[in-house]
C-alpha cells in the first residue's frame, strides 16, 4: 500500500466529495429512512463545507476523504469515506489510525455515528470504538484515548 497524501478540498472537489458519499452511503440511506436527494444533497452541502474536508489521495488519485470537527469536549467525525474500488486495501485504516492520532495527541475522545445497517459498524469496533448510546437507526461510537493506552 503506498502511502496517502491529504489536503483540504478546494470548494469546485466537492461535487466529487458528494457523488462519493451517494456512491458509498446511498443504499444505507436508503434501506434506512428512503432516499430524497434534494434533502441529502442540502444536508451534505449544510454540514460538510469544503474547508472541512479532507482529501486522501494516493499516486495522484483521490482514493476518499473525511470530515472531522473538534468541539470543545470531543473531535467528532461527520463522515469517512472511501472510494468503492479503493475500500477493503487498509486506506480507511489509514485514516482513521491518522484520526486516532490526533485524538490521544489532543486528549479528546473521537465519536461517530454510524448506521446500524452500515457494515462499517464493524470496522470501527476493530479500531477499538465502542457503543456509547444508540437509537433505533444508529450506533454512536466513541474511541476514548485513555482507554487505548491501558
Amino acid at each position: 500500500m503506498n502511502p496517502l497524501q491529504y489536503r483540504k478540498a478546494e470548494a469546485q472537489e466537492m461535487d466529487w466529495a458528494y457523488r462519493l458519499f451517494k456512491s458509498v452511503m446511498q443504499q444505507y440511506i436508503s434501506d434506512t429512512w428512503g432516499w430524497n436527494e434534494l434533502f441529502q444533497r442540502h444536508s451534505f452541502e449544510a454540514h460538510i463545507p469544503a474547508s472541512g474536508f479532507m482529501i486522501a489521495s494516493t499516486d495522484n488519485a483521490d482514493i476518499g476523504g473525511y470530515s472531522i470537527q473538534q468541539k470543545p469536549d470531543h473531535l467528532h467525525l461527520e463522515m469517512l469515506l472511501i472510494e468503492p474500488q479503493w475500500q477493503n486495501q487498509g486506506y480507511g485504516t489509514v485514516i482513521m489510525q491518522r484520526l486516532q492520532a490526533q485524538s490521544r495527541q489532543l486528549q479528546l475522545p473521537l465519536r461517530l455515528s454510524v448506521l446500524k445497517n452500515n457494515p462499517a459498524f464493524s470496522f470501527y469496533q476493530a479500531l477499538g470504538f465502542r457503543i456509547e448510546n444508540e437509537d433505533s437507526y444508529r450506533y454512536r461510537l466513541v474511541f476514548q484515548p485513555e482507554a487505548d493506552l491501558l
